[in-house]
């Protein structure tokens, strides 16, 4: 297949296909999103096995803490034959894989309802608060990450880095507990945990994108002020464009795909490590869901939450790679 044809947009120093080539670039991205979709159910497998045996090679009895404390022999022995835990490895995996097949992910110890109606339940506030969590992080760091590249060894440009070191090696569980001090319950401000009004969401999301606000403005910086030294941004401002035109236009947009590849990797990061902030402000999210699980032992749960966590990462990181076409149409997908 002939390589795609590319034109300079004058008027923004950029490239963009032809027109004739357009046609043939979308069918590409089709099939690589297709080929990506296919190869899906591979690495499901590979998690569920995983996971599976981790959780069966880690010491204790599922069924005896699913039981509880008072709970006879006659009972623990039920409950294994009622999950199928008496049966040898590979033939739990089976059963697991056959209904993980059919969209079961079994029942939940504790109570006895399907996994995929707890997922169903906690996942939208898990994902609302990775949203936000990760939109702090955009709305405060790029721009600072910009402003401080545009005044290098200045006053600002060091705050921003000073900043930057300060909330990466903040913990996420003492940054949370501090502003539930002080906005919650000094100032009263808002409400300390549950969910339910936007102002719910506030803390929780604060302390989950925060310490992001620092790696976004360290690494904007980083792409701007290599960027900002190429020939091209001196060409456009040899041809008179004031200096937020020239950042917005050129260096913004050349300098975004390691921002993007990033982006990324922090949400599945975010996704994920919301299991932290969701205990400290009692958020009913999937996180919290899995970390009740896993305190009990609750396998069919954690192997669902686990799958689920995965499906969203290979997502995430799909639409990134569909974006780095979007931002610069000279990225090809082969």
């Amino acid at each position: 297949m002939a390589e795609p044809k590319f034109v300079r947009v004058s008027d923004d120093f950029g490239w963009a296909l032809a027109p004739d080539n357009l046609a043939r670039a979308t069918a590409v991205m089709g099939t690589y999103i297709l080929r990506r979709l296919v190869t899906l159910p591979l690495m499901l497998l590979g998690v569920s096995i995983a996971v599976f045996l981790v959780l069966h090679m880690i010491p204790g009895d599922p069924a005896r803490m699913a039981a509880g404390p008072d709970a006879t022999e006659r009972d623990v022995q039920q409950i294994r034959i009622n999950y199928g835990l008496d049966r040898p490895l590979t033939e739990q995996y089976g059963i697991y894989l056959k209904k993980l097949v059919q969209g079961d992910l079994g029942e939940s110890f504790q109570t006895l309802a399907p996994v995929t109606e707890g997922i169903a339940r906690t996942f939208p506030a898990t994902l609302e608060l990775t949203i936000a969590g990760m939109l702090i992080a955009m709305v405060l760091g790029v721009p600072l990450g910009i402003y401080s590249a545009l005044h290098p060894r200045g006053a600002a440009d060091r705050l921003v880095t000073s900043v930057a070191v300060l909330g990466i090696s903040m913990p996420g569980f003492f940054l949370g507990l501090l502003l539930m001090l002080v906005f919650a319950s000094w100032l009263g401000w808002v409400p300390p945990t549950g969910r339910g009004t936007w102002r719910h969401l506030i803390l929780p999301a604060l302390t989950l994108g925060l310490p992001y606000v620092a790696a976004f403005a360290r690494l904007t910086r980083s792409n701007m002020l290599d960027v900002l030294s190429e020939d091209f941004i001196r060409t456009a401002r040899a041809k008179g464009l004031s200096w937020p035109k020239v950042t917005s236009r050129h260096a913004m947009r050349n300098a975004s795909i390691p921002i993007v590849t990033v982006l990324g990797l922090d949400f599945g990061r975010l996704l994920g490590g919301a299991a932290i902030v969701e205990t400290v402000f009692a958020w009913p999210g999937m996180g919290r869901y899995m970390v009740d699980a896993i305190m009990i032992r609750d396998i069919y749960v954690i192997q669902g939450t686990i799958l689920v966590f995965a499906v969203s990462v290979v997502a995430i990181n799909l639409a990134v790679d569909v974006i780095y076409g979007i931002i610069d149409p000279r990225i090809t997908y082969s």
